[in-house]
C-alpha cells in the first residue's frame, strides 16, 4: 500500500503514532525527503477520516457520488435545461451519502453529531465546486485542516482532466460551479423550512388534541363525580323511606 495512503487508512486515534512509524521506515529505507514530506501531513478531522474510510471500504458509493458531482459541475459551466435534474440528482446524492456516513462510520468508535455531520456537507460541498477534492475524495485523502503541529496538505491525486481551457474559461466554470451550489444550498434551506413549518404545525394539531382529550376526562369526571353523588343520594333516601315501613308496620 502506498505510504499516504496506509497513513490515511490509520485509526483516527492511531493517525499520530502511525504517521511516525511510516515516516520512520520511509528513512530507514532510504527516502528521508519524503519521509519529511510525510510526517508534515496533517490528521484528519473526524469528518474527513469518515469521508476517507468511506472511499476505502465503498468506492462505488463514493465514485458514484463524485460523478454526480461532475455532472453538477459540468452542467453548471454549460447551463442549459439539465441543470435542475443534474442538482436534484446532486442532491438526492449527498443526503444519502451523509446518511451512510452516519450509520456507518464511527471516528475515534463514536458516531459523527449533527454539526460534524454538517461539516461532511461542507466537504462534500468543497468537492462538488473542485475537481481536486473531488478526487481526494475518491482517493480517501480528504482533509479538512491541520493538526496544530504545522502540518502540510496532503499530496492531491491528479484528477481526471479535459483538454485544457484558459484561466477566464476556468474562472467563468468555478464561478457558476459555485452559483449553483449556492442554488442547492438555498433549496436545501427551503426543504428544512418547510420541513419545521410542519413540525411546528403537526405539534400545535398534537396540543390541541390533547386539550381536547383533557377536557372530555375533566367532564367525563364531572359526570362521574355526579352520578356516585346521585347514587349516594337515592341510598339515603331508600334508608329513610325503610326506616319509615317500619315505623308503620310496628
Amino acid at each position: 500500500m502506498d505510504p499516504v495512503q496506509r497513513l490515511y487508512a490509520a485509526p483516527l486515534e492511531d493517525f499520530v503514532a502511525e504517521r511516525k512509524q511510516v515516516a520512520r521506515e520511509l528513512r530507514a529505507a532510504g527516502d528521508k525527503e519524503r519521509a519529511a514530506e510525510l510526517a508534515k501531513l496533517p490528521k484528519p478531522t473526524p469528518p474527513a477520516w469518515a469521508l476517507n474510510a468511506l472511499a476505502r471500504e465503498r468506492p462505488d458509493v463514493i465514485g458514484a457520488w463524485v460523478e454526480v458531482a461532475d455532472a453538477l459541475r459540468e452542467a453548471s459551466a454549460n447551463p442549459g435545461p439539465g441543470l435542475r435534474d443534474a442538482m436534484a440528482a446532486h442532491r438526492e446524492a449527498t443526503t444519502q451519502l451523509v446518511q451512510l456516513v452516519r450509520q456507518e462510520c464511527r471516528p475515534g468508535g463514536k458516531p459523527l453529531s449533527e454539526p460534524m455531520l454538517d461539516r461532511v456537507r461542507a466537504l462534500l460541498q468543497e468537492a462538488t465546486v473542485d475537481a481536486g477534492r473531488a478526487a481526494q475524495l475518491r482517493e480517501g485523502l480528504v482533509v479538512e485542516g491541520g493538526d496544530g503541529d504545522g502540518a502540510t496538505p496532503a499530496p492531491a491525486p491528479r484528477a481526471r482532466t479535459k483538454p485544457a481551457a484558459d484561466d477566464g474559461d476556468d474562472e467563468e466554470a468555478v464561478r457558476r460551479a459555485r452559483e449553483a451550489a449556492e442554488r442547492e444550498a438555498e433549496a436545501r434551506r427551503e426543504e428544512l423550512r418547510r420541513s419545521a413549518e410542519d413540525a411546528a404545525e403537526r405539534l400545535e394539531d398534537a396540543k390541541r388534541a390533547l386539550l381536547r382529550t383533557e377536557s372530555e376526562a375533566e367532564a367525563a369526571q364531572e359526570a362521574a363525580d355526579e352520578a356516585r353523588d346521585a347514587a349516594a343520594d337515592a341510598a339515603r333516601k331508600a334508608e329513610v323511606l325503610a326506616a319509615q315501613l317500619r315505623d308503620a308496620g310496628g
